[in-house]
């Protein structure tokens, strides 16, 4: 997520999403109240148009609305931000409803009378995916490849690696070259990895040469298994670089591993909670007594419980994330468009991993 914090002081902040967990984090950063600027499209009626909704031309304007709901579903590709019209064109009539879908790569304004924490947190989450998480993509087919470094913003084309392969018919000398080009490719792949702390490793290409690299790259270098993941593409080559990218692989991995991580703590809530170990707490008085005794290690919220509250609540809870974090615990917001935080929603939306029982 690109961020710009200029105005901050004035309670305004924008943002530009550029992936679809970016439209998730903003659906948890857009409350009901917030004032929320973007470029939309508007049906204008001419002064001699009957009064139909479905009538009137679309045109771009941009508009300032009072947000009364939010809407993000599961595998949408757009987030609808509804509310009133309080600043707008002459020809938008303020005090009408209207929705603003924000997609990818769509710049938003928000205004908000206090920037909570919580909120305040998970912007920088946002903002760091987009600086920190790093995937390589080798594009890879018979004699030919592209090694890519890509993250949420940018794409840099590490090398591309080209040797002669002989016809089939020359068995020999084609194994031998086939052998010598996989070792080039898997020497290049692993000091990148290893140089820039890679998260995952892409392999992608046509036929079967991405499945006989992998098996090779694996009994190379073992460690490296759980990093691969292969993808089809119709090309080896920077071509096939953006065929991957432009499939929307790279924002799914992020999305997933931010699944991968919710899911890893709810497991380990549960785990406790049938050893029966008092290691862990849930609801909010019992995690409110854990807070008080400095004995929460690890805060588990659904990011539901932190919609459409109140500001006292509001504050309630920025309070009790501001203790946790004083006395050198984590918060994690774990999102219920997936099994973890529905199952973190079934116990109230708020528990604990504890670094010691409490017993009553």
């Amino acid at each position: 997520m690109k961020v710009y914090r200029g105005e901050l002081h004035k309670g305004e902040m924008k943002l530009t999403p550029e992936s679809l967990t970016d439209l998730w984090h903003l659906y948890n950063i857009i409350e009901k109240g917030d004032l929320v600027y973007a470029r939309t499209f508007r049906r204008i009626r001419r002064p001699d148009e009957p009064l139909r909704a479905d009538k009137g031309e679309k045109t771009p304007v941009y508009l300032g609305i009072i947000v009364e709901d939010t809407s993000l579903h599961k595998y949408s590709n757009r987030l609808r931000v509804k509310g009133i019209i309080t600043d707008s064109p002459d020809n938008v009539s303020k005090g009408s409803h209207h929705t603003i879908n924000v997609e990818t790569m769509t710049p938003i304004k928000i205004i908000k009378v206090k920037w909570p924490k919580y909120i305040l947190k998970r912007v920088e989450e946002a903002e760091k995916i987009r600086t920190t998480s790093k995937l390589v993509i080798l594009s890879i087919e018979e004699g030919e490849a592209s090694i890519a470094i890509v993250d949420s913003y940018s794409v840099d084309i590490i090398d591309n690696i080209s040797i002669n392969i002989p016809g089939k018919r020359f068995v020999s000398q084609h194994d031998e070259a086939i052998k010598n080009f996989f070792s080039t490719v898997s020497k290049t792949l692993n000091q990148l990895q290893a140089d820039k702390d890679v998260n995952k490793i892409i392999i992608a290409g046509p036929g079967f040469v991405k499945e006989n690299f992998s098996k090779y790259f694996t009994n190379k270098f073992p460690d490296l298994k759980n990093k691969l993941i292969l993808e089809n593409a119709s090309y080896g080559g920077v071509n096939g670089v953006y065929e991957v990218i432009n499939r929307g692989i790279i924002e799914k991995i992020l999305e997933e591993n931010k699944v991968i991580e919710d899911s890893r703590l709810m497991e380990e809530f549960f785990t406790h909670l049938a050893k029966d170990d008092k290691k862990v707490t849930y609801g909010k008085d019992a995690v409110n007594k854990a807070v008080l005794y400095g004995a929460v290690d690890k805060l588990l919220i659904a990011d539901e419980k932190l919609k459409n509250i109140n500001i006292e609540e509001r504050e309630k809870i920025d309070e009790l994330l501001r203790q946790v974090e004083e006395m050198g615990g984590k918060v994690h917001v774990i999102s219920t468009l997936h099994r973890a935080g529905e199952r973190l929603q079934a116990l109230g939306g708020l528990a604990a991993l504890l670094r010691y029982p409490l017993t009553e």
